[in-house]
């Protein structure tokens, strides 16, 4: 699937915003259903139409992801900048969890700031609706961008948690593709220049983090195993089990995360536990947290992925807040208008299903989303015949160990600023 997370940040958020239930998800479609027509798919392909699509997906991500702000503006970049300014306004540190991954001159507040972005990297799991997403189809390209606050560190190199806001921004980009079908795999490449940091990796296997300004220092971070729980009592809600392993050879620490099994009876409580240790990346095998030698351990983790997690240093034998989910907000993505996308760009791919979606017009969503398949049935084998390889356009093939290399086109498109 095309991912569709958000960068994390701390926003000030009271309990009464934070204990909403989720109940007013129903989208506002009276104006849609008087601008977009409902016949045929090719009568949808104009401007007027896009814009209406734009503002109901970006309000729909609003409602879903459960961030609060204002969109009262008609055009669609100025609605999204607006609200994201908005949004700002009532930061408390204002700090983009991805974007100050590599400041700290301390490698275990790197480690520590890597850990961070780990568990908020599913904050939307957290505050938001569990949604079925579309299946991307082969080549499918999802682009877009956030503008945040650059963060704040004392002489120490600790991060400042409640730093007054300051005038300078990181742009973060995000570029994905779908480089395979059969099974489906996604590429994805995060950036943020100001910072010297890159995230990068293939869907459902691994993650990476590179930090540039720090000479090429690596993270490697694995997934655990994730399933979906509530269905008899009709409430879905994730559930995650094993571990998360974060290495980096560079800096020679290593991270294991481990999610606690969930009782049968009772109430999940989503616990956490977790050591940072000393590892010797040419002679490693430890995968299990009962496998770490005490005297290696320079650090523990401990608490909820849904809720608070504390990271205690052994070396001061101080206790910290590592990360408060319920104090996180996702900030919108900015995307450019659907009009101006290209032909495999996942909003222009899926568009007429998404409108009919939003007309509630089920019957027509389902023959749309047929029609796509049936395209992509076609394409493919006709590629079969000719002995045709796809090729994708932004990654290159094959990935090997799992880190994807961009193509010089998409780095055209990243120094554009046209995404």
């Amino acid at each position: 699937n095309m991912p569709d997370s958000a960068i994390s940040i701390n926003s000030d958020t009271d309990s009464e915003i934070s204990s909403r239930k989720y109940n007013s998800l129903k989208d506002d479609t009276l104006t849609i259903s008087t601008t977009i027509s409902s016949t045929e798919s090719a009568s949808y392909d104009n401007d007027n139409n896009f814009e209406d699509l734009d503002r109901l997906i970006h309000e729909r991500h609003i409602k879903v992801t459960n961030c609060e702000a204002n969109f009262e503006d008609s055009e669609p970049d100025q609605s999204k900048l607006k609200t994201l300014l908005s949004l700002l306004k009532n930061l408390i540190g204002v700090k983009d969890i991805v974007s100050f991954i590599g400041d700290s001159d301390d490698p275990l507040e790197r480690m520590f700031a890597t850990i961070r972005w780990w568990y908020s990297k599913d904050l939307k799991y957290v505050k938001g609706k569990l949604i079925k997403p579309y299946n991307s189809i082969l080549g499918e390209q999802f682009i877009c961008h956030w503008n945040v606050p650059a963060p704040k560190f004392d002489k120490n190199g600790h991060f400042i948690n409640n730093a007054e806001p300051n005038n300078k921004n990181y742009l973060v980009t995000c570029l994905n593709e779908q480089i395979c079908h059969h099974p489906p795999v996604s590429a994805f490449h995060y950036n943020c220049e100001e910072a010297g940091v890159s995230a990068y990796g293939i869907d459902q296997i691994a993650a990476r983090f590179t930090g540039t300004s720090r000479d090429n220092e690596e993270y490697l971070l694995t997934h655990p195993v994730a399933s979906v729980q509530g269905w008899l009592k009709a409430s879905l809600y994730i559930t995650v089990g094993e571990s998360c392993i974060v290495t980096c050879p560079k800096t020679k620490l290593k991270a294991i995360l481990e999610y606690k099994d969930e009782r049968w009876i009772g109430k999940p409580k989503f616990a956490i536990e977790g050591k940072i240790f000393k590892y010797d990346p040419t002679n490693d095998d430890i995968k299990k947290l009962k496998s770490v030698d005490d005297k290696d351990v320079v650090a523990e983790i401990y608490g909820s992925w849904r809720g608070k997690v504390h990271a205690t240093r052994l070396d001061t034998n101080k206790t910290n807040l590592l990360v408060d989910l319920n104090e996180l907000a996702p900030i919108p993505k900015i995307v450019k208008p659907i009009a101006t996308q290209g032909p495999l760009e996942s909003r222009r791919v899926w568009q007429p299903v998404s409108t009919a979606l939003f007309q509630r017009d089920y019957s027509k969503a389902t023959k749309e989303k047929i029609a796509i398949e049936d395209r992509q049935r076609r394409l493919a084998a006709e590629a079969k015949a000719n002995k045709e390889e796809f090729d994708p356009v932004y990654f290159k093939l094959p990935v090997v160990d799992g880190r994807p290399e961009l193509k010089d086109k998409a780095y055209q498109v990243l120094q554009s600023g046209n995404f």
